[in-house]
């Protein structure tokens, strides 16, 4: 019997993981401007990781862009340069205000999140890691 119990023990042991990842989502560190859709003209663009990237500084509350896209016509949100930001939590979503504009509904995962602008053909941007 002291050898069933050793058994299960051992079995139940070597089968716990430790490679659940808990940890809360956070902006914190570079973002890939990966995806911008939606809009009155159903766009649906897709942008190489690299061309735009938002680095957020979670403790100092800016965010640094680096946008390389020149084409005005194309909606990259912001220009190069520094914001403040902030995540304001109303009644049912987080939302994004950068530069003291809302930009929209946050939903931020642990790799990739997304804004969306909350008015009727808004558009929707994605971001990941």
């Amino acid at each position: 019997m002291k050898r069933f119990y050793l058994i299960l023990f051992s079995v139940l042991l070597f089968s716990c993981s430790n490679d659940d990842d808990n940890s809360e989502p956070t902006l914190q560190g570079q973002w890939n401007l990966v995806n911008v859709s939606g809009g009155f003209t159903g766009l649906d663009e897709d942008i190489a990781k690299g061309v735009i990237v938002w680095d957020f500084n979670t403790t100092t509350g800016m965010v640094t862009i680096m946008n390389d896209i020149t084409d005005s016509s194309f909606n990259t949100i912001l220009e190069s340069g520094t914001y403040t930001y902030s995540v304001s939590a109303p009644a049912d979503a987080d939302l994004l205000i950068v530069n003291e504009v809302d930009y929209g509904r946050l939903n931020l995962e642990q790799a990739a999140f997304t804004v969306q602008e909350t008015f009727t053909d808004g558009f929707t941007f994605r971001f990941e890691r």
